[in-house]
């Protein structure tokens, strides 16, 4: 294969399910957001005929030992697929971050794929994705919340104005203001969100 060829190859790769892919897939969507962003293939160095074997794979294979748990070896089977599917799954948000955050703007690019073994870029990284999560996690339990509270202490969701984890927060103060019981249907909710690590 020649890297016309592979070049051919990209977009029906990177269609694929992402727990498909591994470090040449990656190394393809890499290629995919630098044309997409310069207008010209990025040129790999050292091609073998075989992209498995050159340089920017071989940088996508490190990278996802680099963020892979350091017992991924000690682990079954089915969770080193699941742990696998998780860390391409981040390092596929990492090239997007790359691409349309980091080097959004401005003269300076992304000019290989050494820049993404950098400690520096995947601590930076490391703290926007984690973020990112967390708010997703957040959001995904408050409204877990809400639908416990429809089912236990409907009373509460007519009483006060709750959309989101901050909006807790209002409900504490008023238990607090107004002393009330732990039966309430307020310091209910509240104890169910420090169950559930909403608040």
């Amino acid at each position: 294969m020649n890297q016309e060829q592979f070049y051919e190859k990209i977009p029906e790769w990177i269609e694929k399910d992402k727990s498909s892919w591994n470090h040449i897939t990656l190394m393809a969507y890499f290629c995919h957001k630098y044309k997409s962003k310069h207008g010209v293939n990025f040129r790999l160095v050292r091609w073998k005929g075989d992209p498995g074997k050159g340089k920017e794979s071989r940088d996508f294979a490190k990278l996802i030992k680099t963020l892979a748990p350091e017992d991924f070896g000690s682990m079954t089977g089915e969770e080193k697929a699941k742990t696998k599917s998780a860390v391409v799954s981040k390092i596929y948000n990492y090239i997007n971050w790359m691409f349309d955050y980091k080097f959004r703007r401005g003269d300076r690019s992304v000019t290989g794929t050494g820049l993404f073994l950098m400690p520096s870029m995947i601590n930076e990284f490391e703290r926007m994705y984690e973020k990112q999560l967390s708010s997703k996690r957040r959001a995904k339990g408050i409204r877990s919340l809400l639908e416990w509270a429809e089912n236990n202490v409907p009373e509460v969701l007519s009483k006060h104005q709750i959309e989101e984890a901050s909006d807790l927060k209002m409900v504490e103060t008023y238990v607090s203001a107004y002393n009330l019981k732990a039966d309430s249907c307020e310091a209910l909710l509240l104890r169910k969100a420090r169950e559930m690590e909403v608040l």
